[in-house]
């Protein structure tokens, strides 16, 4: 099981943090510079790329496609030239450097990597029964003692522990003996406790969690 308390809003990951030390780029400057190792572009014409290539499932926005274009030019990423036009306002032209390619490759090579943890994790830890919710102490002292005698008991439905709980339901049997993982953590001004309960089901002989 994990359990997560914090003292403020959702928790929010910071994309940079997830990236070895050195690397420049996130989520929306990678796809930047993959459209611009294409071709050079103007600000507007890769903003509709980038429609056109999410199906429209994500409408990028100008506060955050400028923003991440300049980033990219201040570290020498990309470069810019302004085209003049008479009848019409001007456009910014940007196109990949030499840098920005070595970037780029370097970059692709470590979201491969993670694509592939990721999946491998995905395959390994099939979802059985999810749920999440606000709780006030009674409500969280009510779970914790209901999930005590279930622990101590032979089996329990996922409904009983959560009863507001809709969709997907599932029936925990526990045995023994368990391993246990507890963290109480400080991270960007919130507590937060994560938990961890394993056990390896006799029958099958592969281990669960919850």
């Amino acid at each position: 099981m994990h359990i997560s308390l914090t003292h403020a809003a959702l928790r929010r990951i910071a994309l940079p943090r997830l990236m070895p030390h050195g690397m420049k780029v996130g989520a929306v400057s990678l796809w930047l510079l993959l459209l611009l190792s294409e071709k050079p572009m103007y600000g507007y014409e890769i903003i509709r790329e980038l429609e056109k290539r999410f199906s429209g499932y994500w409408k990028p926005k100008t506060g955050t496609i400028y923003p991440a274009l300049d980033r990219l030019e201040k570290n020498r990423l990309v470069t810019s030239r302004v085209e003049f036009r008479e009848e019409a306002p001007d456009r910014k032209h940007y196109a990949l450097t030499e840098k920005g390619r070595v970037e780029l490759a370097s970059t692709m090579s470590y979201w491969t990597k993670m694509t592939e943890i990721l999946e491998n994790y995905r395959e390994t830890h099939q979802s059985i029964f999810r749920h999440k919710s606000e709780l006030g102490k009674q409500e969280l002292s009510s779970f914790f003692v209901k999930l005590g005698e279930a622990l101590g008991g032979k089996s329990v439905d996922t409904k009983n522990l959560f009863p507001g709980s809709i969709g997907k339901q599932a029936r925990i049997s526990p045995t023994e003996p368990f391993a246990l993982k507890f963290l109480y953590a400080k991270e960007n001004h919130k507590l937060e406790i994560h938990m961890e309960i394993e056990w390896t089901p006799h029958q099958k002989g592969r281990a669960q969690s919850i």
